[in-house]
C-alpha cells in the first residue's frame, strides 16, 4: 500500500507567506532608525567629525578644518578641509607703522621659497628672524592690499595691541583659506543642520549661516576654534569666535517647515571656541522663531540640557 506524501495546500502556503511578510516588515521597521533616532545619530556623528578635526589640528601650524557644505537653509554634508602650509617670508617695509597708534599698516613681504601668490591668505603673524618666537598675535591680513589690521573678533585695539618691532628685522607667516576638502560625513536623509538658527552671536554675517555658501570652521594648533570663514566670499572676513558656535541639527521635514526651533526632537551641537569642547543638548521648544526665541533656545543649549530631558 502506497504511503501518502505530506503536502501543503494553497491556503497553508498563503498563510505562511503572510506570516513571513509580517515578520520581515517588523525586522525592517526595527532596523531603520526613527526620525528622532536619525537626528540623534546625525548630531553625534557631527560632534565626532568636529572632535576629529580638532585632533588633527593639534601641533600643526596650519591647523585643520571642517566645511559645512550648504544649500540654502540646509547643510547635509560635512567635509574635512586641508589648509595649505603657512606662507613664510621676510618683511621688507611697513612694520612697525610710522604711527604706533595706527589701526592698520601696509607691509611689503618677500615670501621664501619663491611663493608669490598671497591671494588666499587671511591672517598674519610676525616672528623674529631665525626663530619661531612670535612677536605679535595673529592679525587680519588683506592680500589684495597687503594691509595688516587688528582682528575685531579678538578684541584687538590700539589700546591693548602693540605693533611688532625688532632691530634685526621681522619675518612673517601667513595662514591661508583651505584649498581642498573631502566628504567626512553625509547626514541621513531625514536629518540635516538648520543653518537659519546656527551661528555665532546675533548679528550678521555670523549670527545665522543660511544662504552663505560653504562655511569653514578652522581649528588652531592647540585645539581652539581659530576661525569661521566663508569660502565663497572675501567680503565677510574670517572671525575668531569669542562665544560658542551653535549648530542646530533637526529633521529635514522640520527644516522645510521652519519648525525646527519649536520641536523637542531637534538637537544642539555646541562648540566652545577657547577649548574646542563639543556638547550635544536637547532643544527646549520655543513658541516662535524670532530673535528672542533663538536667544532662549541657545541659552538652554549653552547650559547643556541633556538629550531627552
Amino acid at each position: 500500500m502506497k504511503r501518502r506524501r505530506a503536502a501543503f495546500t494553497l491556503v497553508e502556503l498563503l498563510v505562511v507567506m503572510a506570516i513571513c511578510a509580517v515578520l520581515m516588515t517588523l525586522v525592517l521597521t526595527g532596523a531603520r532608525p526613527s526620525q528622532r533616532g536619525q537626528v540623534k545619530q546625525a548630531a553625534q556623528s557631527l560632534a565626532s567629525v568636529l572632535l576629529g578635526a580638532q585632533s588633527r589640528a593639534l601641533g600643526k601650524p596650519a591647523g585643520a578644518a571642517i566645511v559645512l557644505e550648504s544649500s540654502g537653509v540646509f547643510s547635509a554634508t560635512v567635509a574635512d578641509a586641508f589648509p595649505p602650509p603657512l606662507i613664510e617670508g621676510g618683511v621688507t617695509s611697513g612694520m612697525p607703522p610710522a604711527q604706533l597708534d595706527a589701526a592698520f599698516a601696509t607691509v611689503s613681504l618677500t615670501p621664501f621659497n619663491g611663493v608669490t601668490d598671497l591671494s588666499q591668505g587671511y591672517k598674519i603673524q610676525f616672528v623674529l628672524p631665525g626663530a619661531a618666537t612670535a612677536v605679535s598675535p595673529w592679525m587680519a591680513f588683506d592680500p589684495a592690499s597687503s594691509k595688516v589690521s587688528f582682528r575685531g573678533a579678538d578684541a584687538q585695539t590700539t589700546q591693548n595691541t602693540i605693533w611688532p618691532q625688532s632691530q634685526s628685522g621681522l619675518n612673517a607667516r601667513i595662514a591661508c583659506y583651505p584649498t581642498s576638502r573631502q566628504a567626512a560625513y553625509t547626514f541621513p536623509k531625514a536629518a540635516a543642520i538648520d543653518l537659519r538658527y546656527s551661528g555665532v552671536g546675533e548679528d550678521p554675517p555670523w549670527g545665522r549661516l543660511d544662504a552663505a555658501g560653504p562655511i569653514v570652521l578652522a581649528y588652531g594648533m592647540i585645539g581652539e576654534v581659530d576661525a569661521l570663514m566663508k569660502i565663497n566670499s572675501r567680503t565677510d572676513l574670517p572671525i575668531t569666535p569669542v562665544s560658542p558656535v551653535y549648530l542646530l541639527v533637526a529633521s529635514t521635514d522640520d527644516i522645510e517647515a521652519n519648525t525646527s526651533l519649536v520641536k523637542a526632537t531637534s538637537l544642539w551641537v555646541v562648540v566652545q571656541p577657547q577649548t574646542g569642547r563639543v556638547t550635544i543638548s536637547s532643544n527646549v521648544p520655543q513658541t516662535g522663531t524670532d530673535a528672542t526665541a533663538l536667544r532662549a533656545a541657545r541659552a538652554s543649549a549653552r547650559a547643556g540640557l541633556p538629550i531627552g530631558k
